[in-house]
């Protein structure tokens, strides 16, 4: 009984002590607001803001018109400032506006209530200010959604508010990008345009290949800005490469690409007959057996291609298992022009067999039946081509178009050929027949 009874009465004396100890801290701690109220009144009026104390000096001469303390950071006239730039900016009263920063909501609202209590009733609106307006250079960075890290999109668009920061770099491949906030990194864009609003900040380069910059006026971009063009859409820009294509040195110049195009082409069908005239012949035979088939093949397999090239760049990158893997893709866009390739050289060889036989050239052999092939298929284009060196890009416009659609038709249905051989050679191994 004795020893309940002392243990009652440690456990008493214990629950004594804690509350004398929080009693003695709730007041110490009320003394501190209070004596730290009593030293900012001295010369600020304090007034309570939505989410944490404002600071209007009493001084007209001070330089300064409110210092906003909120979520732990400072901000002087609406630009933020870090714990260095306070003490350089406040000299002497800066460890009282940081001392603001430690105090949880709670005590920030007693702190603005008491300073309020004491402000002169000419003015009973003061303790809610309208906002200063702000400038990209003076954001209230302690007010934005921070997001640590890069931002990386692959196929989608990616969107900076005003109010967000992003630390690391934003990269948007296959997507726009539109940004209206603060980058800290490098902001890229492949594929794609970028979007720079009039508030938005940059801190390192800007690059953007493949797409459109649109920089508005009063966006700041700390680093080197590029942007390059790909594709047609170069050429409809104004300058000296728009101005040129319409000269007779231009068209001369694009005589001379298609010639050489041509020449690649046929070097290259050359020596995929060298290396593989078996398979070229099977093509060819596949071209003429079912050219429905074989062309509607190419053609959906050329609108299926990048669908299905994203999604597998897509499902790579968001495994951990498929992430080395991605040095694999540009192998297999390699391989589909290799496959591309010998199937047109397969339809240019049957293109050439056919004018053997309608003009009874027997005796030539599969180099010059390929060579044939390929001038005859490119042959419109070449005439079109040089046609417009006399008369104009403009008056020779249908017949390029022409020579486009010819080219366009051997390279779709050499490759559907070339598909459905392989297809075939598939089958076959595994014991299938294929008509």
């Amino acid at each position: 009984m004795t020893r309940q009874w002392t243990m009652r009465s440690r456990l008493a004396v214990a629950m004594l002590l804690c509350m004398a100890l929080g009693v003695a801290v709730y007041a110490r701690q009320r003394e501190d607001i209070a004596d730290l109220r009593d030293r900012l009144r001295e010369r600020y009026d304090v007034l309570g803001l939505q989410d944490g104390i404002g600071l209007v000096p009493r001084a007209r001469d001070a330089g300064i018109r409110i210092i906003e303390v909120r979520n732990g950071a400072v901000s002087v006239d609406g630009q933020a400032l870090t714990g260095g730039e306070v003490r350089a900016r406040l000299g002497a009263d800066a460890d009282l506006i940081l001392r603001i920063t430690y105090l949880d909501a709670a005590d920030q609202r007693q702190l603005a209530a008491s300073g309020q209590a004491d402000v002169p009733a000419a003015a009973p609106e003061l303790p809610q200010i309208p906002e200063l307006p702000q400038t990209p250079r003076q954001r209230d960075v302690s007010r934005s959604t921070r997001r640590g890290g890069d931002l990386v999109r692959i196929g989608d668009n990616v969107t900076v508010s005003r109010d967000e920061v992003i630390e690391g770099d934003v990269v948007v491949v296959f997507g726009n990008a539109a940004i209206d906030g603060q980058v800290n990194g490098e902001l890229t864009v492949v594929m794609g345009n970028a979007d720079v609003g009039p508030d938005a900040v940059v801190r390192d380069d800007v690059t953007v290949v493949g797409g459109t910059l649109n920089r508005a006026p009063g966006a700041q971009i700390d680093g080197s800005v590029e942007n390059v063009a790909v594709g047609p859409g170069r050429w409809r820009a104004s300058g000296f490469p728009g101005m040129l294509r319409d000269t007779i040195l231009g068209r001369v110049g694009s005589l001379a690409g298609t010639v050489l195009r041509i020449a690649l082409v046929t070097l290259l069908a050359l020596v995929i007959v060298a290396f593989g005239r078996t398979s070229i012949e099977q093509i060819a035979d596949r071209a003429s057996a079912d050219p429905i088939r074989a062309g509607f093949t190419g053609f959906l397999a050329q609108l299926l291609f990048f669908p299905v090239l994203l999604m597998t760049i897509i499902v790579l990158a968001v495994s951990i298992v498929g992430i080395p893997l991605l040095l694999l893709v540009p192998f297999g866009i390699a391989l589909v022009l290799v496959v591309l390739l010998v199937g047109f050289t397969g339809v240019a060889y049957h293109v050439g067999r056919l004018l053997n036989g309608r003009f009874g050239w027997t005796e030539r052999g599969a180099y010059a039946t390929v060579l044939l092939g390929v001038l005859t298929i490119a042959l419109v284009t070449v005439v079109a081509r040089s046609a417009a060196v006399i008369g104009g890009s403009f008056l020779t416009f249908p017949l390029s178009a022409i020579g486009y659609m010819v080219e366009y038709a051997a390279w779709t249905l050499g490759f559907g050929a070339a598909i459905l051989v392989w297809l075939q050679g598939r089958r076959l191994r595994g014991g299938v027949a294929v008509p």
